[in-house]
């Protein structure tokens, strides 16, 4: 006889981890279904040598203590996960260099105190507007608090009249909402320095999001997980089955059954079948619908879901040289947990580089950041070593034409170029110091993530298709009934931030849909 659950939850990503667990503690019953051996998707680490080395390679906001705590941190307190960060002291190091002439050299703080201080140095005269930037981050959260009651379906009225700063900013691009209230071009330069994080430039990502991203590094400051990524994974993990909700690893979910167009089971890749009237999917729509969904039930994919799907473009797939070095980050000179090295400050030339369709091929290597974990925790290699890796984003899909036999020489060619960038512009010396090299490429995350051609970054977030609008559509948009989404392509989009405080909110809606019977 078939199991039920009152949902499924295909994919135990960050996403889907903090979807079954907000599920769990509002009484539904739930299981995760995940074809790898350990939570987290992305968030992971893996050994080589006598490292092991951190594949997410990302800080994380909002986990501030007392005011500072921001709302994924009350939303870890208030569903019990217990996990330690560690604070990052420095917001980010910004190199700007058009081949080895430096024309631009900051390091950015953490701490609104700090913030002011550092950016009136830059741009005098400043605080006013930095006000208006973070003031309108506050009504952001306000507005998606709201939406959130709401369940995606807000009252237009309520939105007009007791919403208006947030329904403004919802239209505006990063880049508008600083040109709008004045923000210095010099400011902004050095603001949007995180725009990788997104995925986007700054002229396409949306205001609300950045807004959101920034407020909480710059004022409340950043911070890793005590160990690994992982840690996070196996804390949401632990409390999950605390609270009663089942986990299949190494188990694939194979097909969504449908009934009267509705979600009415899921089956395993070994042949069990699971009844449920709900299932929220960490896996991409592509491979929903074009693998999950049987070819006789297609015909109830609503086509506006086909569409919606086609004209989304993926975003940013990963390139990342991991390295491990035999010599402490005192020894080699290194002093920065995270540099962002770019040839400009112009987001939408950056944008364009990381698309280029002869980016394997092109001598120059652009829009790369290092990172070196021991900055912030040191004991995370052996003593007297260095945990370091180098990070290209890269926008299309150049590795499709890099031919099985090609592929090692390929990707050995690209991590060299990258280590040459990062030497040359840092004056560093890591070549003849690494002990330990692994490189990942698209190919690598398409392999081990399950997502079409490695995206770590979801759909792209597009002006028609940024959080702001997918947040809003979220709650009126057609599909099939009993089907959601989270993850990195889900409303909220990617990052450590968007996945987590995502999965949270898409159990929302699902708890509504499952206590009004679902369809039935």
């Amino acid at each position: 006889m078939a199991e039920k659950y009152d949902v499924v939850v295909i994919g135990a990503g960050n996403g889907g981890l903090m979807a079954a667990l907000r599920a769990t503690k509002m009484g539904l019953k739930t299981l995760v279904i995940e074809r790898n051996n350990t939570p987290g998707g992305a968030a992971a680490s893996f050994v080589r040598g006598r490292f092991e080395f951190e594949a997410s390679l990302h800080e994380i906001p909002d986990f501030g203590e007392g005011e500072l705590r921001g709302n994924l941190g009350h939303i870890f307190d208030e569903l019990g996960i217990d996990c330690k960060f560690l604070q990052v002291s420095d917001a980010f190091r910004l190199v700007v260099a058009d081949g080895k002439d430096i024309t631009m050299d900051v390091t950015v703080p953490h701490g609104k105190k700090e913030f002011y201080a550092f950016m009136e140095s830059e741009c005098p005269g400043i605080s006013p507007v930095l006000d208006i930037y973070f003031e309108a981050a506050k009504e952001m959260e306000r507005g998606l608090e709201y939406l959130g009651k709401s369940r995606g379906r807000p009252d237009p009225q309520v939105l007009r009249t007791e919403y208006e700063s947030f329904c403004k900013i919802l239209s505006l691009s990063a880049g508008e909402f600083m040109r709008t209230i004045g923000m210095p071009q010099r400011a902004i330069d050095i603001i949007s320095a995180y725009w990788p994080y997104q995925g986007a430039d700054m002229d396409t990502i949306d205001a609300s999001r950045y807004l959101l991203m920034t407020a909480g590094y710059f004022l409340a400051g950043a911070f890793v997980p005590s160990m690994r990524s992982h840690d996070i994974a196996n804390a949401i993990e632990k409390r999950a089955r605390q609270l009663g909700c089942d986990f299949w690893y190494n188990t694939t979910a194979e097909s969504i059954g449908l009934k009267d167009g509705a979600v009415d089971s899921v089956t395993t890749s070994d042949g069990r079948t699971v009844n449920t009237c709900a299932v929220i999917s960490n896996a991409f729509p592509e491979d929903v619908y074009g693998k999950m969904i049987s070819a006789s039930d297609r015909s109830q994919i609503p086509e506006f879901e086909i569409k919606k799907m086609n004209a989304r473009t993926l975003s940013f797939r990963g390139f990342v040289v991991y390295l491990g070095l035999d010599r402490s980050p005192e020894e080699l000179g290194i002093k920065d947990y995270n540099i962002f090295i770019n040839s400009t400050t112009d987001t939408k030339v950056l944008f364009d580089n990381s698309a280029s369709r002869t980016i394997l091929e092109d001598d120059f290597v652009d829009n790369v950041t290092c990172t070196c974990l021991n900055i912030v925790k040191p004991d995370c290699s052996p003593a007297g070593t260095t945990h370091y890796a180098i990070t290209m984003a890269l926008n299309s899909d150049v590795w499709e034409k890099v031919t099985p036999e090609d592929y090692a020489s390929t990707k050995r060619f690209l991590a060299n170029k990258l280590i040459d960038r990062a030497e040359s512009v840092l004056g560093l010396d890591l070549r003849s110091h690494i002990e330990e090299i692994s490189i990942a490429t698209p190919v690598t995350f398409a392999r081990y993530m399950n997502t079409p051609q490695g995206s770590i970054y979801g759909y792209h977030s597009s002006t028609w298709d940024g959080m702001s609008s997918r947040t809003l559509a979220g709650g009126s948009e057609q599909t099939i009934p009993g089907l959601y989404f989270c993850g990195a392509h889900g409303n909220r989009l990617s990052g450590f931030l968007p996945t987590l405080a995502g999965g949270d909110q898409i159990a929302r809606p699902v708890m509504g849909y499952v206590m009004g019977g679902g369809k039935r």
